[in-house]
């Protein structure tokens, strides 16, 4: 029999299947995270311009993969309550370009606080990303909270390339996380055998 834990999961990831899909997004995560060294002068823009096919190619395989593996599941119409997911994002733009427009340089990460709080009541309201919303949130309210800037300079996670970097690496863990919570709720339909063999 099933338990009511099981059969929540169950429904969390039906609804929110396209979401979990995570490693279709990790390709996408790897480009942008690509783009943000590009800005920081870490690598050249060439690498940018040359990961573009290999890393398309491995969405579109990844999407392919989920769909011999899962099928299509047609979530209910959840209107504009997604877009929550959104808030995040949205908050920590705001907050770079207030402490941005004021002139302020803090030995803490702002948008480091933000991002790890969103993180944090995300592992409370989001029970399934539980694990993963808390791998992220808190080592980055630790970084966010120590004065890596010093006492004049700013915090790294403060510079708009490095939070949008350190964004794609928690993205990935919990790209990570939703393919595996995926994969272990719903097993994958069983490969279809050529005919004649």
């Amino acid at each position: 029999m099933t338990d009511h834990a099981e059969l929540a999961r169950i429904r969390f990831v039906t609804t929110h299947f396209e979401y979990l899909q995570g490693l279709a997004a990790l390709p996408v995560l790897a480009w942008i995270a690509l783009a943000m060294a590009w800005a920081s002068d870490w690598i050249g823009g060439w690498l940018v311009l040359a990961a573009i096919p290999p890393l398309a190619a491995a969405a579109v395989a990844a999407i392919v993969h989920y769909r011999r593996a899962y099928g299509q599941v047609r979530p209910p119409r959840t209107g504009t309550r997604d877009a929550v997911f959104l808030w995040p994002v949205l908050a920590t733009v705001v907050a770079a370009a207030a402490v941005d427009i004021a002139g302020l340089t803090w030995p803490v990460s702002v948008e480091g606080i933000v991002l790890s709080g969103a993180a944090l009541a995300g592992a409370v309201l989001v029970r399934p990303l539980t694990p993963a919303l808390l791998l992220v949130g808190v080592p980055w309210l630790v970084v966010s909270l120590i004065p890596l800037g010093g006492s004049a300079g700013p915090h790294p996670l403060s510079t708009t390339e490095v939070w949008i970097l350190a964004f794609c690496a928690g993205s990935a863990v919990l790209q990570v996380w939703g393919h595996l919570l995926l994969r272990r709720t719903l097993r994958p339909r069983p490969a279809r055998r050529a005919s004649g063999t």
